[in-house]
């Protein structure tokens, strides 16, 4: 279970670097956390983008020896750039610079030169805390909308792989809702009854319960107070939001009122995908490539 983000660093594989292909790369943000990356030896950097701004990100940051640079000034280009580079198997990673999400995924899902590796991608973030005894798993608090029960699901399966590849054996989802019982008013309670009934026929290598309030998936206190008995309440390492607005608020009311350092990946392509939001700090888009470069070390290892 990890504590802190700077974990990860233990489990990156020595001596591999993986291939980050950045898309829109003419950010001083995304320069500043590709370097930083850099200096912990985790990628070789393909920046794809305006060179001129490029370079001058590059150099004022020391690393523009250390980078190779594609020229391109359209979003959709560069986006096709980066799946080309993935399906001739020239990036392992695929990271968001300063373009709209949609025209990135949109690249990402096309049916001809996309690459979609499974039915449904999701956003997975991960939220370290000043005062709490360890990460949190939120998603979806960046693509999905108003998921179906079939696409929670999906989302679930995603979030659960991830974790398997930082390490967890049994990861505890917890299903997001405002109450710990079934309310036919509140459809979030309607799909945590249907989810459950779905993953209770099968061997699942994970535990999820739901539907419960927050509160309920992270303070044993609360779990007491309330005469909760539950394998995953109090004691959640994944939340499964209800649908976009509750896992984006979450997320950043986490960031910027909480205290909490974050990263965060999409789940369901050939490659991890970076996608963090514009306004991000470095750090935060440095521990994201982080985290996917684990992810993708883990993935290769495991031969999925």
């Amino acid at each position: 279970m990890l504590k802190h983000l700077d974990q990860l660093h233990q489990l990156v594989v020595p001596g591999k670097k993986s291939r980050l292909a950045v898309v829109f790369a003419h950010d001083e943000y995304v320069i500043e956390a590709v370097a930083l990356a850099l200096e912990e030896n985790l990628i070789e950097p393909i920046l794809i983008g305006k060179k001129a701004e490029i370079e001058t990100y590059c150099r004022a940051r020391q690393i523009y020896d250390h980078v190779q640079i594609m020229d391109c000034s359209d979003a959709d280009e560069s986006s096709k750039i980066a799946m080309d580079l993935v399906n001739q198997n020239k990036a392992d990673i695929i990271m968001k610079g300063l373009l709209d999400t949609k025209v990135l995924l949109k690249a990402v899902v096309n049916k001809e030169t996309g690459i979609r590796r499974k039915a449904l991608l999701s956003h997975v973030g991960l939220i370290e805390f000043p005062s709490f005894d360890r990460i949190l798993f939120a998603t979806d608090g960046a693509m999905m909308i108003e998921p179906s029960v079939e696409e929670k699901i999906a989302i679930v399966e995603n979030a659960v792989e991830l974790a398997h590849t930082l390490g967890y054996e049994q990861p505890k989802v917890g299903i997001v809702s405002s109450v710990e019982k079934v309310n036919p008013k509140i459809l979030s309670t309607i799909h945590a009854q249907e989810i459950l009934a779905y993953f209770s026929t099968r061997n699942n290598d994970f535990l999820i319960d739901g539907p419960f309030a927050v509160d309920n998936l992270v303070s044993m206190e609360s779990v007491h107070h309330k005469g909760i008995t539950s394998d995953v309440a109090g004691m959640a390492d994944i939340l499964l939001f209800p649908n976009l607005d509750g896992g984006n608020i979450f997320y950043k009311t986490s960031v910027f009122l909480a205290g909490g350092v974050s990263a965060g990946i999409v789940i369901g392509a050939k490659v991890p995908i970076v996608l963090t939001s514009r306004a991000d700090s470095a750090i935060a888009k440095y521990n994201s490539i982080l985290l996917a470069v684990v992810n993708q070390n883990g993935i290769f290892a495991s031969g999925h």
